[in-house]
């Protein structure tokens, strides 16, 4: 039985104490779905490059006049 991965994003640089890696932001990774769920959780990848994010994000931003 193969585990499935996911391509991860990585947000900002951290430590993953439990396995001793160590990520740096903007690299992008595969992650087993398990682990890329619990970094998604805390906010530490995305499945979307950060260029991605960053457009994504002021679109949908409200406009102030």
């Amino acid at each position: 039985m193969s585990t499935k991965t996911k391509k991860a994003h990585i947000l900002r640089d951290f430590n993953d104490a439990g396995t001793e890696r160590r990520f740096t932001a903007g690299s992008t990774v595969d992650l087993d779905e398990g682990t890329y769920a619990n970094y998604a959780a805390a906010g530490l990848v995305s499945d979307k490059a950060p260029k991605e994010e960053a457009k994504t994000g002021s679109e949908s931003a409200p406009k102030t006049a």
